[in-house]
């Protein structure tokens, strides 16, 4: 038996052209993230828990393992394997790093490996970027706070641009200044806030018609009031003192994977139980019992189904552009003699 194709090949996309893709089609991909959960609600993706490598001796450094299958139009399988060390921000790296691998659905075997950084980084914001769409019909909003001035803020300022957004304020709390300043740089680039400052006061958020969060703290500090028709984009999940959040409409990407991981809903449930308003994205998308205007806070859990569906477009358009790249050989001879 011979083979037809070189079956020894992986395609690979250099992070460069991974970039370029993303920054073609952002709304496009907010609208991907959508179609994705909309699968998932209807039991057309596999998503199982994210499996943690945790570190006794480096409390606070992990590498996450993230699985899933997405049906429909994508049809493959794959895995995120994404660590998160923290300290190295004092070393001038990113706190975080990642690969890809997408599978055949057919065969299983691997067909594609990739950076995850920016495809992580990418679905987060689109994540974030679908709840704000969503919870407000009218972008143009007078003061956004966005607490933490990594890649994960950076990405969502430019996917909240991308989708239309503007602010007269913007407001940027980081407790390293020349991160801070880097961020005010590029919102002032992206013409999403007409007047953008750094602040120090790590509360005031009551001010906000919006609020971002994409700290690397691993217990909750903002002690807060949610207002009413604030939108609160909890994209770290864990800075939202719980109790803060027992009277507001709390939005989640999967119920089961939101409420784990001493996430600060995970907290509350453990307080008081699940008494407290809580509703996954497809309310949103269909409209069940909604007020487009009341608010909310948007906590997405950052599901694995997303990096795949994200990896497998960003793998077909390289493919399409001529940029996926094969690396012969790389896996053994699978024809069987």
């Amino acid at each position: 038996m011979m083979a037809t194709v070189d079956e020894t090949a992986i395609a690979y996309v250099r992070a460069e052209q991974i970039d370029r893709i993303i920054a073609a089609h952002r709304v496009q991909i907010i609208d991907l993230v959508a179609a994705t959960y909309r699968a998932f609600y209807a039991g057309n993706c596999t998503n199982p828990d994210t499996y943690s490598l945790t570190f006794p001796q480096k409390p606070g450094c992990r590498i996450n393992a993230l699985p899933a299958y997405v049906g429909g139009g994508v049809d493959k399988a794959g895995l995120k394997w994404v660590s998160s060390f923290p300290q190295n921000s004092r070393r001038g790296l990113q706190r975080a790093a990642a690969v890809i691998v997408l599978n055949s659905f057919e065969t299983g075997y691997p067909i594609a490996l990739m950076d995850g950084a920016l495809i992580s980084a990418a679905r987060t914001a689109a994540s974030a970027a679908l709840g704000a769409r969503l919870l407000r019909r009218d972008r143009h909003l007078g003061r956004l706070r966005m607490f933490g001035a990594g890649v994960i803020n950076r990405t969502v300022a430019t996917f909240l641009a991308a989708d239309g957004w503007t602010f007269d304020e913007v407001a940027i709390v980081d407790p390293d200044v020349a991160t801070a300043e880097a961020l005010r740089a590029h919102i002032a680039k992206s013409g999403i806030g007409r007047e953008i400052q750094v602040e120090k006061d790590v509360h005031g958020g009551d001010r906000a018609d919006m609020l971002s969060f994409a700290t690397s703290q691993l217990t909750p500090w903002y002690d807060a009031d949610i207002v009413p028709q604030q939108v609160v984009l909890h994209v770290s999940l864990r800075d939202i003192v719980p109790d803060r959040l027992r009277g507001a409409l709390n939005i989640v990407d999967d119920i089961d994977h939101a409420l784990k991981a001493n996430t600060s809903l995970h907290r509350l449930e453990g307080a008081i139980g699940r008494t407290f308003p809580l509703v996954n994205f497809g309310h949103l998308m269909d409209g069940t019992d909604l007020d487009r205007d009341a608010g909310g806070v948007v906590s997405a859990f950052g599901m694995g189904m997303l990096d795949v569906a994200l990896a497998n477009f960003v793998f077909e358009q390289a493919a399409r552009d001529g940029a996926a790249e094969a690396l012969p050989g790389f896996l053994s001879d699978p024809i069987r003699s």
